[in-house]
C-alpha cells in the first residue's frame, strides 16, 4: 500500500472523492496508512498544523524511488508529520475546488398545497406543482438549458437550443413545446401537450407527440397511453383537479398528502389496491371521500391534526 502512495500523489485525492475501486478502498482502509488517514480526515479540522514543505518531501520520495531501480520495490513510510500535512492540504484543496467549481444553482421549492409560477432566463415558463423542487444553473442557462426536477411541473418552452429536464427516473428533452412531468416514488410520468419531446433512461428512448403519455418505473417503461382530452394544460393546472388513471391507492394517497399536507396512515393491503379517479385540490374532505368511498374503505379524518387513518374495507 505504501508503494501506491509513492507512485501517485493523487491516490489520497481519489480516496477522498470516493473514486477508488471497492477492492482498492478496502485494501487501503485496512492498511496502517489507511487507518491513520481515516483518523486524520475525522479530526483534521481540529488539528493545528505546522508549516511543512510537502512538495519538496514528495520530490525527495520520488527521487529515492527512481534511484532504487525500476525492477525493485522500496517501501517508504510517510513521516507522521508529513502525513498530517499532506492529508490536510489535499482535503483543503478538494474542498476549495468543490466550492469554486460547483454550479450556483437557482432553486425553487413548493410545500404541500403550493403552486409557483416561474419564468426562466430564456422566457420559458414553468408551473411548479405542490411539494416539488426545481433547480438550474442561471450562469450557463443560455448555452445549456438543463433543469433538475423532483416532483411535478408543467413546462412551456420557447424555441432555441435543446431544453432538458432531468429526473432520477429519466430525462425529457425538447426544442420548443409544452409538456407535464411528474416524478415521485421512482415513477416518472411524462405527457406531451404540444410539439415533440423525447423521454429517455438508460437503454429506453421514445419520442412523444401531442397527446402521448408514458410512465417509467425504475427507469423502464411501465405503460403508455393517449390522452382523450385536447386541453392545452394538465387538469391540476387548468381545472384545479388531480386526475389519476390506473395507479395504486398508495399513489392516490400520496397525491392527497402533496396537495393538502395531510398525514396518512394505511396498510400494505389497502395501499396496493388499484385506483382510477379524480379529486378537487381545494376541498380536503371531498377529496378524501372521492378517493376512498368507491372501494367502501372506512376511515377517520382528524381536522385538527390533519391525520387520515384508513381502517379497512366495509364488511370485511
Amino acid at each position: 500500500m505504501s508503494e501506491e502512495l509513492n507512485n501517485s500523489e493523487d491516490f489520497l485525492a481519489r480516496w477522498l472523492n470516493g473514486e477508488l475501486s471497492p477492492e482498492e478502498q478496502a485494501a487501503f482502509e485496512q492498511s496502517d496508512e489507511g487507518k491513520e488517514f481515516r483518523a486524520i480526515v475525522n479530526s483534521v479540522e481540529k488539528v493545528a498544523l505546522p508549516e511543512y514543505d510537502v512538495e519538496g518531501a514528495l520530490a525527495q520520495l520520488k527521487a529515492r524511488k527512481n534511484e532504487s531501480g525500476s525492477n525493485q520495490t522500496k517501501v517508504v513510510r510517510f513521516p507522521a508529520l508529513m502525513r498530517y500535512a499532506a492529508a490536510a492540504i489535499i482535503i483543503l484543496g478538494v474542498t476549495l475546488t468543490y466550492f469554486l467549481t460547483r454550479p450556483n444553482y437557482t432553486v425553487y421549492e413548493t410545500l404541500a398545497g403550493e403552486i409557483e409560477n416561474i419564468t426562466l432566463p430564456d422566457q420559458s415558463t414553468v408551473v411548479l406543482n405542490a411539494n416539488s423542487r426545481l433547480r438550474f444553473d442561471p450562469d450557463k442557462f443560455d448555452e445549456n438549458r438543463k433543469l433538475l426536477l423532483s416532483g411535478e411541473a408543467f413546462f412551456e418552452v420557447t424555441k432555441g437550443i435543446n431544453f432538458e429536464v432531468e429526473t432520477d427516473q429519466g430525462t425529457v428533452k425538447v426544442l420548443g413545446t409544452s409538456f407535464n412531468v411528474r416524478n415521485r416514488r421512482k415513477l416518472l410520468d411524462v405527457v406531451c401537450f404540444t410539439g415533440k419531446v423525447n423521454v429517455s433512461k438508460k437503454s429506453y428512448s421514445k419520442d412523444l407527440t401531442p397527446g402521448d403519455g408514458v410512465r417509467l418505473e425504475n427507469g423502464s417503461l411501465k405503460r403508455s397511453w393517449k390522452r382523450s382530452s385536447e386541453d392545452a394544460q394538465p387538469s391540476w393546472l387548468s381545472l384545479g383537479i388531480t386526475e389519476l388513471d390506473n395507479v395504486t391507492l398508495r399513489e392516490a394517497l400520496d397525491e392527497l398528502m402533496n396537495v393538502y399536507g395531510i398525514t396518512v396512515r394505511s396498510t400494505k393491503e389497502l395501499d396496493i389496491r388499484p385506483y382510477t379517479g379524480s379529486f378537487p385540490n381545494d376541498d380536503v374532505e371531498s377529496a378524501i371521500r372521492l378517493v376512498l368511498l368507491p372501494d367502501d374503505i372506512e376511515y377517520t379524518y382528524d381536522t385538527t391534526s390533519k391525520t387520515l387513518v384508513l381502517q379497512g374495507i366495509k364488511g370485511e
